[in-house]
């Protein structure tokens, strides 16, 4: 599947974003994987969950010393809302330190980049899910984060798709399950939810965080924690989660799951 993407440009200097054709090089997105990056939806009007990737954006540039002050949340909505009225699309905005320099930063201004594309929602139903055989995620300070330094799930990918996968599911270094290829992982077993931590090195995902203050909100049991693999065998239900929704997960492994969605999450992504 091919990807039609707008981008659009705003550097330190600059007040506006100005549509870019071509992105500068050598930059230091390319050379070091120095900056972050949010995937969002934009819903007509507003973008979903705005506040909360917001948050973890700052978190992250805090710990990469970027200069928070260079991003203007306010400025997105009105150039969205300006441009890009009633429509829903998927914004990716990458934000990654300008200026050269080799391992050692010369500034910690940044540049901003905002990817726009159709949106697309996610399948309800993926059939065909196992655990990766190659891959681990180890735990960093920024495993909680979504850096530009993505080559775990890529080369996640690359073995899902050489496996006629439509899911992969990774596990940390000690054998822990952590997170799906481009998504959260949850199961539901005798009424009650479970996700690994974020100790299991995966992201701190935007849709996991809703759909957890959404269980606080209805007071649906749940529980975080470290979970071997074997833990799926007894469970009813197993779900990912990203920005673009919910999808169930039919078989992992020759076991197969329920897909009836579940009632108290259709809301969440509506």
């Amino acid at each position: 599947m091919i990807e039609n993407e707008t981008v659009f440009q705003k550097s330190p200097s600059s007040p506006t974003w100005s549509l870019k054709d071509t992105i500068d090089i050598p930059n230091r997105a390319m050379n070091f994987g120095d900056g972050l990056f949010e995937t969002m939806v934009w819903d007509l009007a507003e973008i979903r969950f705005f506040d909360k990737h917001l948050n973890r954006l700052k978190g992250g540039m805090q710990l990469l010393n970027l200069q928070e002050e260079d991003i203007h949340p306010d400025g997105i909505l009105h150039f969205l809302a300006s441009n890009f009225p009633n429509q829903r699309m998927r914004v990716r905005w990458n934000v990654y330190r300008s200026g050269q320099g080799k391992y050692t930063p010369e500034t910690n201004e940044v540049i901003q980049t905002l990817q726009l594309s159709e949106f697309n929602p996610a399948s309800q139903i993926k059939k065909k899910a196992a655990f990766t055989q190659k891959i681990q995620l180890f735990p960093t300070s920024w495993s909680a984060y979504k850096t530009l330094n993505a080559l775990p799930y890529i080369l996640a990918n690359q073995e899902r798709k050489a496996r006629g996968l439509d899911e992969i599911l990774l596990l940390d270094s000690r054998g822990f399950i952590s997170e799906a290829s481009a998504s959260n992982i949850f199961w539901v077993k005798a009424g009650i939810v479970y996700t690994p931590a974020l100790s299991c090195s995966c992201i701190n995902g935007i849709s996991r965080q809703v759909i957890l203050a959404h269980l606080d909100e209805k007071k649906i049991p749940y529980f975080l924690g470290e979970f071997a693999p074997s833990e799926l065998a007894h469970a009813d239900q197993v779900f990912v989660s990203n920005c673009t929704g919910i999808s169930y997960l039919q078989c992992i492994n020759q076991k197969e799951y329920s897909t009836v969605p579940l009632i108290f999450l259709n809301d969440i992504f509506e």
